[in-house]
């Protein structure tokens, strides 16, 4: 009798093994997953996951990825693949956990998908990270797919020097990060409905530089067809810090290869200096490309000027066809800016309650000054174009208000790297379409848990609503720390964007076929509704968005500069730029101006 009990078991057992393997046969071969449960609010869901699928060859460093050849026997999806190269651990990246190991062979996607069979919809998502670190395995889309009953896919791309590295002409043509999203894009245009996912519904979304890279991807004609909604987080192409002009990447590229000892001629040499990079060590590429700004450019292949100018608003209109291909949503998070600025918040709190208000307001003088340098054409327009900054952005009634006055300095932040893109964004997009929506949000939910030192935190500063977006999955604590307890009480707001999020996906509208909360309305000139995800209660309907914000950086400011007395002769001009390397470099100089204000003593 013991014997038989024991058969059964190990039979059941084995049955039980053989069910949680799922294998599809696809364009490029049979892929083989496994199952998983899922538990949201008590209540558990089965998955099936697919990781670690290839989508290229091992990629050459600073080219283009090549499509994966097809697999001769079943690929077994069961882990995630490797990070690309990255190094990061200073400034604004304090806060993430970097991989421990890393490959150049990288380009690798995970699906998640329902366990029910069916036709779902499928959500691609694009990390951000300053195009300088990421990787798919920190997003895991187990919770989303489950809940909102769609197809989640996570992508790797190169990042760093390995992914935007360029000397500006055929040697290292760069924007090899954007072509890795475009390879992975149409690898799930191509291959998805296999896993029962709908290839006439693809939406790609990101956040950051993520969320920048869907709208470059929007603007691609090579993705013409093969998606068809777009949902940018905290990110827009048109955003100031986005496309390096060419003459800086090759300064980039050659700072980069002094760093590693590369012996270069006096004159501009791409093919040596390429080769000189192509012998060394990835690690130590990653490790000394710390400090050295490396971003998409305006290739004429991948980026054209042509595209890039057309959604510039208000100068151009009825440029943007391309736009009218997809759905849009754009949005900013209330405390955006909050992220860049915590660093020196957290370690400069005692001094700010204890300096007066003319210390605080030299110290934001001089931080205005460094971020409108790049704006102003001469040094006359630069000081109006700054007063004008300073009249809008400080607190006339209480100056003594330290956590107003932080909170200006942060719209601030928030308004030059987000709000003034996604503004505009929102208007060229809803200018030209007549065939497609436009909608707009400000997420502002303040999560109750954040750690120690973070005072002047009254908000949902950068990246905070991707907790909520992927229903508050363990991957995210490579960024934020939070327990399953605390998660949990989050969940019901969690499931109000996801709501949003997936409906949209599935009929490009986000107030269908699930019943929300709140209609979103879309967003058009007259009204420009927006949705606003309040720091407690339910989301509501509002209008104009941070609209006298928006009115200075679009028509005042231009005007002030535009009328500002003109340089003298004896005058040296700025030179004007909007380049990523001026404004990183600009970002820096006020961080170091910041620390040293504060110590002054009264």
């Amino acid at each position: 009798m013991k014997l038989v009990a024991a058969v059964l078991l190990c039979l059941h057992l084995f049955l039980h093994v053989e069910s949680v393997d799922r294998t599809v046969g696809t364009n490029v071969g049979p892929i083989k997953g496994k199952s998983k449960t899922v538990n949201i609010d008590n209540s558990n869901k089965e998955i099936y996951n697919f990781l670690g699928i290839p989508f290229a060859e091992p990629p050459v460093r600073f080219m283009k990825p090549i499509a994966k050849a097809n697999f001769t026997e079943t690929f077994e999806a069961f882990e995630y693949g490797l990070p690309c190269p990255q190094y990061a651990t200073g400034g604004i990246y304090l806060t993430i956990k970097m991989p421990e190991i890393t490959s150049e062979d990288c380009l690798s996607l995970n699906i998640h998908t329902p366990n029910t069979v069916g036709t779902y919809p499928v959500m691609i998502f694009i990390y951000g990270g300053g195009f300088s670190v990421g990787r798919s395995s920190s997003y895991n889309g187990e919770i989303l797919a489950a809940y909102g009953e769609v197809i989640v896919v996570t992508i790797n791309y190169r990042v760093g020097p390995f992914g935007f590295l360029s000397t500006g002409d055929d040697q290292a043509p760069g924007n090899y990060g954007l072509w890795d999203q475009h390879l992975a894009i149409k690898w799930i245009k191509n291959n998805i409905d296999s896993f029962g996912g709908d290839a006439s519904r693809i939406t790609v979304f990101g956040e950051s530089a993520g969320a920048g890279s869907v709208n470059l991807q929007m603007l691609h004609a090579g993705n013409d067809g093969l998606f068809q909604r777009g949902i940018a987080e905290s990110g827009v192409a048109n955003t100031i810090w986005y496309a390096t002009p060419g003459n800086l990447m090759y300064s980039a590229a050659k700072q980069l290869a002094l760093k590693l000892n590369c012996s270069l001629p006096a004159d501009k040499n791409s093919k040596e200096l390429v080769k000189c990079l192509r012998s060394q060590n990835f690690t130590e590429i990653a490790k000394q490309a710390e400090g050295v700004t490396f971003s998409p450019w305006v290739d004429g292949e991948f980026l054209t000027a042509e595209s890039l100018a057309s959604i510039q608003w208000p100068t151009t209109h009825n440029n943007s066809i391309r736009y009218q291909n997809f759905d849009f949503i754009t949005g900013i998070n209330g405390y955006d800016g909050q992220y860049f600025m915590m660093t020196i918040y957290s370690r400069m709190t005692d001094t700010m309650k204890t300096s007066p208000t003319h210390v605080l307001r030299t110290m934001f003088r001089g931080f205005v000054k460094g971020f409108m340098t790049p704006m102003a054409p001469n040094p006359n327009s630069l000081e109006a174009t700054v007063d004008a900054a300073m009249f809008l952005y400080t607190n006339a009634e209480n100056p003594g208000d330290l956590n107003h006055n932080m909170k200006q300095v942060t719209d601030f932040v928030t308004d030059y790297f987000f709000f003034l893109g996604a503004y505009k964004d929102v208007h060229i997009h809803s200018h030209v379409n007549n065939k497609s929506k436009t909608y707009q949000y400000e997420f502002n939910h303040f999560f109750p848990y954040m750690p120690p030192g973070n005072e002047y935190l009254l908000g949902a500063t950068h990246a905070s609503e991707l907790m909520y977006v992927f229903g508050f999955p363990s991957s995210l604590n490579d960024f934020f720390n939070y327990t399953r307890d605390q998660a949990a009480t989050q969940m019901t707001k969690s499931k109000q964007v996801m709501d949003y999020w997936t409906n949209f996906a599935k009929t490009g509208d986000p107030n269908r076929p699930k019943s929300v909360l709140a209609q979103w309305k879309p967003f058009n000139h007259d009204n420009q509704d927006y949705l606003y995800f309040p720091m407690t209660g339910n989301p509501r309907g509002e209008t104009f968005l941070n609209a006298r914000r928006a009115e200075f950086w679009v028509d005042l400011l231009p005007k002030i500069i535009k009328n500002s007395v003109a340089v003298t002769p004896e005058t040296k001009p700025c030179k004007p730029t909007s380049t990523g390397n001026t404004i990183t470099s600009n970002i820096l100089l006020c961080v170091i101006f910041v620390a040293m204000v504060f110590k002054v003593t009264p």
